[in-house]
């Protein structure tokens, strides 16, 4: 990765991902503090839309990354929930020779390895959300 790179550029969203609802301050101030332990320069965030299941802002951020090291967000929640729309997303991220970094999970993607990981992560999690829902509330 090249040292003239400006930093990780940060995503937020101000709508619920997963089963959390954190305020974007508080998502921008983890991310920074993230940033700062792993002596990493932190971008000022972008802010995704607020229409459920909207992901233009964080799949623009993809067209000119190169500028950074890649992208800092707060939890694998944040990412689109079809796989193929996140596929495109990590191959875009790593063709231009950047990382994902995911906060709340301590997740760094940097190559295909790393993207099964996640991908195995989000897999889990969706069986194990219909699981839950599927059982009698006593």
């Amino acid at each position: 990765m090249s040292k003239n790179r400006l930093g990780l550029r940060g995503y937020v969203t101000s709508r619920p991902f997963g089963q959390y609802c954190v305020p974007v301050p508080l998502q921008s101030l983890a991310l920074r503090d993230y940033c700062q332990r792993n002596n990493l320069i932190y971008v000022l965030p972008v802010n995704e839309n607020i229409f459920p299941h909207s992901y233009m802002v964080l799949e623009g951020m993809t067209k000119g990354l190169s500028d950074y090291q890649g992208i800092v967000m707060y939890s694998l929640h944040m990412l689109p929930q079809r796989e193929e729309r996140r596929r495109e997303f990590y191959k875009k991220i790593l063709e231009q020779g950047c990382e994902l970094h995911i906060v709340l999970e301590g997740l760094v993607i940097s190559d295909d390895q790393g993207v099964e990981h996640i991908e195995e992560l989000v897999q889990l999690n969706q069986i194990s959300t219909k699981v839950l829902k599927s059982l009698p509330v006593d």
